[in-house]
């Protein structure tokens, strides 16, 4: 016997330009707000709408190490939140809170572009035991077991969110607007699988099994985030969610027969065997299927400041509704059953179907709670927990047809069945700001798997059952409102999933899955970055640049009113000195103006030279600061 797998790959995939219409209609309504802007804001937006409609197609990603059809938590949206483990929803720092609670989104940068991307993703999957057959000694004898080792190398997964503010600003929200809108677009996952299964029999006949599967599901959000009152926040996430999966499956299977050695050796008709073989049940069957769903879902968050250090996050998902979808089936099969068989000849079957229907791809509720602490100024803690509600019983593909006492008409290796059971997970992470420009982040998960547990034997495949945990780091930078970072994650998982069972016995009675072990390793490295700064940065430049509005507007209308006052005496001595006095104040500001000028580059050269300086770097610093004392004497 003989087992080969070739192109196993879980690669990547673009998202077709159709799929961009649903956000089409809400670019068009903030065409009008973005007219009224100045060119800054209107660029960074436009820049971030086109980023983000862009992100599925220029950047695709793959099931490693985030959420798919079976796993919930998210780890590529956003550097931040995938340093942290995604123990975000109190957090909320950064435009993955369109995703992780938009209730944050107020407390962001008034104008922010933010994209991250996945440069190496590479997944291990060891399936042990997954291909049983009848050994040389034909059935009843000795079996023949293999395992499959799968590697894959997905790369360049991305991410892209822009928002902006708007409304009057608020002094009781430190002179920050009120409302927070968002828009993102990103793929959140996309498993591509094709292989190639060959074994031989006792007989030495080759039998094959070829397969491609392409599952993914493009996201497309609009958001919102009102902060009412200093402490509190709420935020809502309409999504667009776009399911497709092709799924393509021929087999050539020839089960039992005996050998007639009359005719020689080789067999004439089959030279590949050493004896013609009679009797034999002989299988054909190819499949066709694609699908392609869309659906809508909510994300509500709320999000409370308790004093200065802590935060209380909750983001809650109802179930989603369908919005619509279709599917297709191109069907053919060829199943000519022995003369001798135990089974009536009449049986022997040749099937063609070309079948369209619905299709259907559930969304569960989901609820996310997430607290975080500032230890310092520079260290914040975070930990979030995840429930994820169970999905009945069902197919992606209802009224699909199917073949009484056959094998899935929608393809042997499709797991079509929509059924998710509960589960939970935890993320637990951290933040260090090393110092004014660097930070580092930390991070814990575990990734438990909604998919049932694979039964002992079957007649239908199940998805993959794997828990996983791993462990997430990233370090990066900001400077000028602009960041970059770097980051790496690490998982680990172990399970069960269906091997297969080609053995003579199995085909009778149709049962050809097993239950078999499988572990998982993952590991992603990846880079992010952004155009503004965090909230905190943010406030605080806020707050300096709004006193020193206030003191100019001030100090000009203590000018006009000296002016006015000057130019209305009528006493020619009391005018002059006057005159004198505002002379004397303009000469004043002016020299305070050059004090902080020189007291600016004094830091700058501390600054850029922070070791022993040379001859010519301790002669500008001694001028720097004999200019400010000048100044200020």
């Amino acid at each position: 016997m003989r087992a080969q797998l070739t192109d196993l790959r879980f690669a990547t995939a673009g998202v077709f330009l159709l799929s961009m219409r649903p956000l089409m209609r809400t670019a068009a309504l903030l065409w009008d707000r973005l007219r009224g802007m100045r060119w800054g804001v209107a660029t960074a937006v436009c820049v971030g709408l086109l980023a983000a409609f862009l992100a599925p197609l220029v950047g695709t990603s793959s099931a490693a190490a985030q959420a798919d059809s079976t796993h919930y938590q998210t780890l590529q949206l956003g550097e931040r939140s995938r340093g942290m483990a995604g123990a975000f929803t109190a957090y909320a720092a950064d435009g993955a809170a369109i995703w992780f609670n938009p209730a944050g989104l107020p407390l962001l940068e008034p104008k922010l572009l933010q994209g991250s991307l996945s440069l190496i993703q590479r997944r291990t999957l060891k399936y042990s035991g997954a291909l049983v057959s009848d050994g040389p000694d034909g059935p009843g004898g000795e079996d023949q077991v293999e395992d499959f080792n799968l590697k894959s190398n997905p790369t360049l997964p991305g991410f892209a969110v822009a928002s902006f503010a708007l409304g009057k600003r608020k002094e009781e929200l430190d002179n920050r607007k009120p409302l927070q809108i968002a828009i993102s677009a990103f793929v959140l996952y996309n498993v591509e699988l094709g292989g190639d299964v060959n074994f031989q029999d006792q007989f030495l006949r080759t039998n094959s099994l070829q397969f491609y599967q392409d599952d993914r599901a493009s996201y497309f959000a609009a958001a919102i985030g009102h902060r009412p009152t200093r402490n509190f926040s709420w935020g809502i996430t309409l999504l667009a969610r776009n399911r497709v999966i092709e799924h393509v499956e021929t087999a050539s299977l020839t089960i039992g027969g005996t050998q007639d050695p009359s005719r020689g050796s080789p067999c004439p008709t089959s030279p590949t065997i050493p004896f013609c073989v009679f009797d034999a049940t002989q299988v054909s069957r190819n499949t066709v299927f694609r699908m392609n769903s869309w659906d809508l879902s909510l994300r509500i968050g709320l999000l409370n400041l308790i004093g200065e250090r802590w935060r209380v996050g909750l983001m809650f998902q109802p179930p989603g509704f369908k919005v619509g979808g279709k599917s297709n089936l191109r069907f053919e099969l060829s199943d000519v059953v022995s003369s001798n068989a135990s089974l009536d000849p009449g049986l022997s079957d040749s099937v063609f179907a070309n079948v369209q229907s619905g299709a259907r791809s559930p969304i569960p509720w989901e609820l996310r709670v997430g607290v975080s602490y500032v230890i310092s100024s520079k260290v914040v803690v975070a930990a979030d927990v995840q429930f994820v509600g169970r999905v009945p019983d069902g197919s992606i593909a209802p009224g699909i047809p199917q073949l009484e006492g056959r094998a899935n008409t929608s393809g042997a290796l499709l797991a079509d069945s929509t059924k998710r059971d509960f589960t939970w997970n935890i993320s637990l992470g951290s933040e260090i700001q090393i110092n004014r420009f660097l930070f580092t982040r930390f991070g814990f998960l575990t990734d438990n798997s909604s998919a049932p547990d694979a039964s002992g034997a079957a007649d239908f495949v199940r998805p993959v059952k794997t828990d996983r945990y791993g462990f997430s780091a990233s370090v990066g930078g900001a400077k000028n409102g602009k960041g970059l970072s770097a980051g790496v994650s690490v998982l680990f998982g172990k399970g069960t999933a269906n091997g297969l069972d080609f053995r003579n016995e199995a085909f009778e009675n149709d049962r050809n899955f097993l239950r078999v072990p499988v572990k998982e390793r993952i590991l992603i490295i990846s880079v992010g970055g952004d155009i503004g700064q965090t909230a905190d940065v943010v406030t605080t430049s806020i707050k300096e640049k709004k006193s020193r509005k206030e003191i100019e507007a001030e100090e000009e209308a203590e000018r006009a009113v000296r002016l006015a006052e000057m130019e209305a005496e009528t006493d020619p001595d009391i005018k002059a000195a006057k005159e004198r006095a505002i002379k004397a104040r303009e000469e004043r500001d002016e020299a305070e103006r050059r004090a902080k000028e020189a007291d600016a580059e004094v830091e700058r050269l501390k600054a850029t030279k922070p070791g022993n300086l040379d001859a010519e770097g301790q002669e500008a610093l001694q001028g720097g600061t004999q200019s400010a004392i000048e100044t200020i004497r």
